[in-house]
């Protein structure tokens, strides 16, 4: 199953840009924030996948499950992954008991579209989708753009509805990454535009990332704070920490959370 690994040129962005009725900063955005730019092929040529062990066991009706635990098994479970070209291996034996359901099986490419999707993205089966998967970049945005558009979600692109195309693609927990301000920030980046003053919504707490947490850090330093902040878009304890002291100044409950009362106390 090697690849031919060709990258993606700025006439496959110009193609997706044109297919979804976008620029094409609308596309980078997407792809950088839902890949890392990671890119859609290992170093070796094959394109990168991730195998799902609980898919191949729902596909085959468990029958695997006890022979092979490590590659058919329910439920999902973390520790089964090999990464990288780890992963390749885990394939190839499952397509060895039942090709069909371990390509269906396993995301693809740059945007890790799982197999099981192929009809979504234009192909009529899963092999042409796997054999578009190792042409090149490009046939994999291309895959991604058909998935898009099956899903009814270029009109939120086009409109840059970042939180609704957020908890369209990714699910309702978008927010706890910050998902849809990623999204704002890149575009505002590539296409040289000011990022918008986006709202708090919902909750802002430890572990999460983005433009949000970066409002937040510079609100508690305009406060007075000291010693300020690193307005780093990271909530981390230090943060936290930050949140707890101005929740206990203003007689708020103290815990760490910003959540609407702490927000509007702080002018966010």
């Amino acid at each position: 199953m090697a690849g031919q690994g060709r990258g993606l040129t700025p006439a496959d962005r110009a193609r997706a840009a044109m297919a979804l009725g976008v620029d094409v900063p609308t596309v980078q955005t997407v792809l950088t924030v839902e890949t890392g730019n990671a890119g859609g092929f290992l170093a070796d040529g094959r394109p990168r996948i991730l195998f799902e062990a609980h898919l191949f066991s729902r596909a085959t009706k468990r029958r695997w499950d006890a022979s092979h635990p490590r590659i058919s098994a329910q439920p999902w479970d973390r520790r089964l992954y090999a990464g990288g070209t780890g992963e390749w291996p885990r394939l190839e034996q499952a397509a060895s008991l039942d090709r069909a359901a371990a390509l269906s099986s396993a995301s693809w490419g740059l945007a890790q579209i799982l197999g099981s999707n192929h009809v979504a993205c234009g192909h009529e089966d899963v092999e042409s989708f796997v054999a578009a998967m190792r042409e090149s970049e490009g046939r994999q945005l291309d895959a991604f753009v058909g998935f898009i558009i099956h899903e009814g979600l270029a009109p939120l692109l086009r409109a840059r509805a970042w939180a609704a195309f957020a908890r369209r693609y990714n699910g309702p927990s978008y927010a706890q990454n910050a998902y849809d301000q990623k999204l704002a920030a890149v575009y505002a980046d590539l296409a040289g535009t000011p990022a918008p003053a986006l709202p708090i919504v919902g909750m802002l707490r430890i572990g999460m990332e983005g433009e949000a947490v970066r409002r937040l850090q510079r609100a508690l330093n305009g406060l007075g704070r000291r010693p300020p902040l690193v307005v780093d878009g990271d909530f981390g304890g230090v943060t936290q920490l930050a949140v707890q002291q101005f929740q206990a100044a203003r007689g708020l409950q103290v815990d760490g959370v910003v959540g609407p009362v702490t927000a509007r106390a702080l002018g966010l």
